[in-house]
């Protein structure tokens, strides 16, 4: 919570709206994608992204704090069986491989970023 704000007046985000926000603004994946890898429809994962796009967007205008809470989800990992397990697995890779080339990407075009920023006496010493 930022420093100073008042609990009271903190956003709430499910854990279900800030991962449909991770999955698509962050990693880049389309809202198909998105609503299977989090086992919903659809129009449930939009409804999700769209309700913390809101609370996300207020929080910044209004300089209050999102509290991160609630929601109604299940962790993968827990019992099931050794299929589900594996399923479950790949698709974790999946997305950590998609959110690797992200970081790759963004890195190597930080710096280009930079050493164009850099003025031609930096870039001869």
């Amino acid at each position: 919570m930022a420093e100073g704000a008042n609990d009271i007046d903190a956003i709430s985000i499910t854990l279900e709206e800030l991962e449909a926000v991770r999955l698509v603004d962050l990693l880049d994946l389309d809202q198909q994608e998105a609503a299977f890898y989090m086992g919903i429809c659809r129009k449930a994962f939009w409804n999700d992204l769209m309700n913390a796009r809101k609370k996300i967007a207020a929080a910044l205008v209004y300089g209050t704090s999102l509290r991160i809470e609630g929601g109604s989800f299940i962790l993968r990992g827990g019992e099931g069986t050794d299929d589900m397990a594996n399923l479950a697995r790949r698709q974790e890779m999946e997305l950590m491989e998609k959110e690797f080339a992200l970081l790759r990407s963004r890195l190597e075009h930080l710096g280009l970023r930079m050493e164009a920023l850099k003025g031609p006496q930096e870039r001869d010493s």
